[in-house]
């Protein structure tokens, strides 16, 4: 498996990475967040408030249920905004969040996972990982890299928003 930092070019205190496995994309980006694991899981499934901080997934709609279709506005940087309805595949309680979806018809699934790990009682890491799976993704590395500059700037503004009280 090819394993890759991303440089985009930006100085942020998020990390990225692409991983390439024959048919495969996976994006593993992360951050560290001065709060607590519970203030960060609220935050996260409060869908309503990220229209707030996040300009790259700015709607979800849908109830928190595992099984349940869920409907997503994303707005990645330099790319035409695309709705989708992922499919809530998990929800571990105040650590993990993943939905995804795809498309049969062109051979093509995605896999997100949000994830929030203690490393202390004020500080989590957040972490975001995305699967692309299918033959469809050699012809995907702009839009992924795309999504990449997305998923650093969600990370950055989710750290702002949970760390705005800190900084008043």
């Amino acid at each position: 498996m090819e394993v890759k930092e991303i440089d985009l070019g930006i100085r942020k205190s998020s990390k990225i990475i692409l991983k390439k496995y024959r048919l495969t994309r996976i994006l593993e980006s992360w951050v560290e967040i001065n709060t607590t694991a519970d203030e960060a899981w609220k935050a996260l499934i409060d869908f309503e408030s990220w229209s707030k901080w996040n300009t790259f997934i700015p709607s979800v709609k849908g109830e928190l249920e595992v099984g349940n279709k869920m409907m997503i506005k994303v707005k990645s940087p330099g790319l035409k905004e695309m709705c989708f309805k992922p499919t809530i595949f998990k929800i571990e309680s105040g650590n993990k969040l993943v939905w995804g979806g795809g498309a049969f018809y062109i051979g093509y699934k995605g896999i997100h996972e949000f994830i929030i790990e203690y490393i202390d009682e004020n500080i989590i890491s957040f972490k975001q990982i995305e699967k692309f799976e299918g033959p469809i993704v050699i012809f995907m590395n702009r839009m992924i890299d795309k999504t990449a500059i997305g998923y650093v700037n969600m990370n950055e503004e989710f750290k702002s928003f949970l760390e705005r009280d800190i900084n008043l």
